[in-house]
């Protein structure tokens, strides 16, 4: 199995792909830490996960304060003496208060928002998890962004703070990569299609209309939405050894609907 001998931290891993991550992870033989805001949520995903109970660690914690990600990531390593992978997923979506489609009409609070939850829950947790991996001159380091990092699409609704906070990953990847490999470390990013993997999501796609729906797939290669299972494994590839010389790099993993040369 290639985690046997690993530790993972999984984050916003108590449902949707946060969840998918740990438990393939789990079935791979890694120990894993979930950390979520939601103690109900842990619980539920820690009975969902394969393998001996000790060796899950479920932590609530809001990665949007740094003391509180130090406290968790300090608890796992207590626990497991170390840290070797860490999934950031954490984020927040774009239906909260305050937000909207159009930069004149987007709310100052939501924009800070949309930032702490997604932008400031990636780098804190980089921070927190970079001096166990230096120790041990090892690390695998994958942060989840979107397609609305890339495409800036008129015809489908989207918030001008999540695309600009999931643009910015693409940069935090960069620049850990850059210092932390010499570590040992790799740091990478997933930019994933619209995935149906939880209520929230599955509301919006239907909320959004018939014709937006048909544009979406239009614009897809594959003409159709990913399956949950077409995200993991190209997280469990960057996690794992099979990518050990891949760093830097932000993986589109959208069926096709955004092409870079």
């Amino acid at each position: 199995m290639r985690f046997s001998d690993k530790t993972a931290i999984v984050t916003g891993a108590g449902g949707g792909l946060g969840l998918r991550y740990a438990q393939a992870l789990a079935a791979e033989g890694a120990r894993v830490v979930l950390l979520d805001r939601s103690r109900e949520n842990l619980e539920r995903a820690k009975g969902a996960l394969a393998g001996p109970s000790d060796r899950v660690l479920a932590l609530t914690a809001d990665l949007t304060i740094l003391e509180e990600v130090n406290a968790a990531v300090a608890e796992a390593d207590k626990a497991f003496g170390g840290v070797d992978i860490l999934v950031n997923n954490a984020g927040g979506g774009s239906s909260g208060p305050g937000n909207a489609d159009t930069v004149e009409q987007m709310e100052p609070s939501a924009w800070s928002e949309l930032m702490r939850s997604n932008l400031d829950t990636a780098f804190h947790c980089i921070k927190a998890v970079s001096p166990l991996m230096k120790r041990r001159k090892y690390g695998r380091i994958v942060n989840v962004a979107s397609r609305s990092a890339r495409v800036a699409d008129p015809y489908f609704q989207q918030s001008p703070a999540y695309a600009c906070a999931k643009t910015a990953i693409l940069g935090l990847t960069r620049f850990s990569a850059r210092e932390l490999g010499p570590y040992g470390i790799t740091v990478n990013c997933l930019v994933p299609a619209l995935t149906l993997s939880g209520p929230v999501l599955e509301e919006y796609w239907e909320r959004i209309g018939e014709a937006a729906r048909a544009h979406y797939l239009s614009e897809v290669a594959l003409k159709r939405l990913p399956e949950m299972q077409e995200m993991v494994g190209p997280v469990m590839f960057l996690c794992s050894d099979d990518g050990s010389y891949v760093t830097g790099v932000s993986l589109d993993v959208n069926g096709g609907s955004y092409m870079p040369a």
